[in-house]
C-alpha cells in the first residue's frame, strides 16, 4: 500500500496539480533552472554593437576584444507554508460527507485532507511566484519581507519613466503612440531586444482606448496600422489588439489580484502602469536547493517544490508543508521598460 505521506509520493501529487493564474510568470520567466546549492550565479551579459574593422590588404588582421560580463549571485528566498492535521480533522465528518452511515475511514479522510492541503499550499507558492514576476517586471526589484527576513533584491533596472502634466494619458493632450514608440526604441537601443508586448493596468487601458490620436490612427482606411478588438481570454487576461507601424506590439490587460501581507487585495499589474517588453526575453525562473534533515538522512533537493511531513506527539498533530526557494530573475535587465502613465 502506498503511503500518501511519503515525500516522493507527495512530490508526484504536487506535479499533477493545476496551478493558479500565472500569465506574467509563464509569459516571461519560461527558462526554469534548479540548483543543488543555496545560491545561484547568473552571468549578466551586455553585448556591444561592434563592427568588423577595416585593414589594409598588406596589414595583419586586427584583434577584436571580447565583450565582458559580470556574474551576479542571488539567494532565492525560502517559502514553506504548512498546514496541520489533528485527530479531530480525521474523525469528524468532512464537508459533503453523509451525516449518517458514512463508510469513510479515518485514513481515507486523512488522505483526502492531504490532497486538498497539497493543492492549497501549491497555489499559495504559485501565486507568490506570480507576485515576484509582477514585482520584477513593474518595479525592477523584489522586496522580501517576512518573519525574520527583510531584504530587497534589486536587479538594477534603469529603463523607466513617469509621465507628468499634459503627457499623462488621462490628459486630452496625451500621445500614447509616440510614448510607446519611444519606449520600444529605448529597449532596442539598450539591449538589442525588440519589444513585442505591452501589458497595461485596467485604468490605463480605459484612457488608452479612448485616446483621440489612437482613434484617428485606427480610422485611417488607406493603410492598416493596427486593430483594436478587445477579446476576453482565460484567467483574467484581456487581449486588446495589435498596434503596427513603428510599435508592432500586442496589447493586454491582466486583472489578477493578490491578497497582500497587509490584508488588502491589490492588482498584480499596479494601477497607472504600462510594461513594454519582449516575449522572447527568456528570463530565468530559478529554484535554489532545499535541504531536508530527518532522523534517517540529510538530503539536498533541487526541485521547484519539495513536500514534506512530520509529526509532533504531544499534542498529536501532523504537519504537511511544501518548501520552495524560487527567484524570478530578468537576466536581460534592459530589455523591458516600466512606465507610469497616470
Amino acid at each position: 500500500m502506498i503511503n500518501i505521506f511519503e515525500p516522493r509520493t507527495m512530490l508526484n501529487a504536487v506535479e499533477q496539480l493545476t496551478p493558479a493564474n500565472t500569465f506574467l510568470r509563464d509569459t516571461f520567466f519560461s527558462n526554469v533552472k534548479t540548483s543543488e546549492t543555496e545560491h545561484i550565479d547568473i552571468d549578466i551579459i551586455k553585448g556591444k554593437r561592434r563592427m568588423a574593422p577595416f585593414v589594409h590588404p598588406k596589414m595583419p588582421g586586427k584583434v577584436v576584444a571580447r565583450d565582458g560580463y559580470r556574474t551576479q549571485t542571488y539567494t532565492p528566498p525560502l517559502i514553506n507554508p504548512k498546514r496541520v492535521t489533528t485527530a479531530e480533522h480525521v474523525l469528524n465528518r468532512r464537508p459533503g460527507e453523509a451525516i449518517y452511515g458514512s463508510s469513510k475511514t479515518a485514513e481515507e479522510r486523512a488522505q483526502e485532507i492531504a490532497g486538498e492541503d497539497l493543492s492549497y499550499l501549491d497555489d499559495l507558492i504559485t501565486r507568490r511566484e506570480e507576485w515576484m514576476a509582477a514585482q520584477a517586471l513593474f518595479t525592477g526589484k523584489i522586496e522580501v519581507n517576512g518573519e525574520g527576513i527583510s531584504e530587497v533584491i534589486d536587479f538594477g533596472h534603469t529603463l523607466k519613466e513617469t509621465l507628468i502634466g499634459d503627457a499623462k494619458w488621462n490628459s486630452s493632450n496625451a500621445d500614447p503612440l509616440t510614448n510607446m514608440r519611444k519606449w520600444r526604441s529605448e529597449c532596442i537601443t539598450a539591449s538589442g531586444v525588440s519589444a513585442d508586448i505591452g501589458i497595461m493596468a485596467t485604468d490605463v487601458a480605459d484612457f488608452f482606448l479612448n485616446n483621440s490620436k489612437l482613434l484617428k490612427m485606427l480610422d485611417n482606411r488607406r493603410v492598416t496600422l493596427g486593430q483594436i478588438e478587445p477579446k476576453e481570454l482565460p484567467n483574467g487576461v484581456t487581449y486588446l489588439g495589435y498596434i503596427g507601424g513603428r510599435i508592432n506590439m500586442d496589447l493586454y490587460t491582466y486583472e489578477e489580484m493578490y491578497l497582500d501581507d497587509d490584508g488588502v487585495e491589490k492588482p498584480m499589474v499596479p494601477n497607472g502602469k504600462l510594461l513594454t517588453a519582449s516575449t522572447n526575453s527568456n528570463f530565468i525562473r530559478a529554484y535554489g536547493a532545499y535541504v531536508d534533515v530527518t532522523e534517517e538522512a540529510m538530503t539536498v533537493n533541487a526541485v521547484p517544490r519539495y513536500p514534506r511531513t512530520y509529526i509532533e506527539k504531544d499534542p498529536p498533530v501532523r504537519y504537511l508543508q511544501i518548501c520552495s526557494r524560487p527567484l524570478l530573475i530578468p537576466q536581460i535587465i534592459d530589455s523591458f521598460h516600466i512606465a507610469t502613465v497616470l
